[in-house]
């Protein structure tokens, strides 16, 4: 008597596939065009969801640049609160610069804290409502309150603004 499987399933037959192989003209095994083809499309699928999802749209790309540009400003503004020493940021030359007050009353960049702005672009820049050349500072001071400010952007063609409260809230919007 054969062995009989917990499945019920007799033992020597699941072992043994007795189905005839498929082979071409010539007999030599292989996978069909139809099979090749379904393997085909399906990986196409995969690849086509894949793209969509690696691929970030431009607005996308926006929402995360003007992202890095806030937190630099946060980090400049955390830096002079923490670190009792104003702290200023410039964004020239498709940079946004930090600058720490020394010492001798000069300031002084702090090159561990320069990034480059990427795909954004600056366009404009006031402080208390008031325009400011775009070559000015933006000075944080160590006593934690300052004045508002606004620094507009654009990014592939979109606008974006960064607003700083005088409580030291910092925000981005999409216009």
């Amino acid at each position: 008597m054969a062995p009989i499987s917990a499945t019920g399933i007799d033992a020597d037959d699941a072992l043994v596939d007795s189905r005839p192989r498929r082979t071409s003209g010539t007999g030599i095994e292989g996978f069909t065009l139809i099979e090749i083809l379904v393997v085909t499309a399906i990986a196409g699928i995969v690849l086509a969801l894949a793209a969509v999802n690696l691929i970030p749209s431009d607005i996308e790309v926006a929402r995360r640049e003007a992202g890095f540009v806030a937190l630099s400003i946060e980090r400049a503004r955390d830096g002079a609160w923490f670190g009792g020493r104003p702290t200023a940021l410039t964004f020239g030359d498709g940079r946004v610069r930090e600058w720490r007050l020394a010492s001798d009353r000069n300031w002084e960049p702090d090159a561990a804290n320069d990034r480059a702005l990427g795909e954004a672009r600056v366009t404009g820049f006031a402080v208390d409502g008031e325009a400011v050349p775009l070559d000015q500072r933006l000075v944080f001071l160590s006593d934690g309150f300052g004045v508002p400010f606004r620094l507009a952007l654009e990014i592939r063609g979109i606008p974006r603004t960064i607003e700083g409260d005088a409580a030291g809230s910092i925000s981005v919007l999409e216009n």
